[in-house]
């Protein structure tokens, strides 16, 4: 009788942890209900932003790689209960020049991302940075994933693309 009171009491603990770990902010939208996952923090890294240039009149590519964060916050968004909204910064660091830019876009239900920021301006050249740029992606265990592209006009070079790929893990 005491091995099976032992065990029952082993598996009612089990049981209580595995359940305990249901209701975490990694799977649970800000409401707790809905079932978005919580993107909200800061995102960072030493390799943040990868930015791919493109020049398009003789198709010379480069690309750089940036330091970086991206701090989000997250509501619920009234008018869409399989997504929530979100807004925020990005910030751009060595070796690209520093610079910042707002953030707006959603997260939906599947974990994936959408928002739109700028991006940086590379370290050499005279090319300013993007603006505008419509990030998509998604959320991957506490890792955010995205991609941007937009079309800058350089001095004397004349077009850019330039793409940026973001990766950065929630602190």
């Amino acid at each position: 009788m005491k091995t099976t009171n032992r065990t029952a009491v082993v598996a009612a603990v089990v049981g209580a942890l595995y359940l305990g770990g249901c209701g975490s902010d990694d799977v649970a939208g800000p409401n707790g209900s809905r079932g978005v996952p919580n993107v909200a923090g800061i995102y960072s890294g030493s390799s943040f932003w990868v930015h791919q240039v493109l020049r398009t009149s003789d198709g010379f590519i480069t690309s750089f790689t940036c330091s970086g964060s991206i701090t989000i916050t997250q509501q619920p968004n009234p008018t869409n209960q399989a997504a929530d909204r979100i807004t925020g910064f990005a910030v751009v660091g060595s070796p690209c020049p520093a610079v910042s830019f707002d953030l707006t876009g959603s997260i939906a239900a599947d974990g994936t991302v959408q928002f739109v920021s700028g991006g940086p301006k590379p370290p050499q050249g005279p090319c300013p940075a993007a603006a505008n740029v419509a990030y998509s992606g998604g959320m991957f265990d506490r890792r955010l994933n995205v991609r941007g592209s937009g079309v800058v006009m350089c001095p004397e070079f004349g077009e850019h693309r330039f793409t940026y790929i973001v990766a950065g893990t929630r602190s």
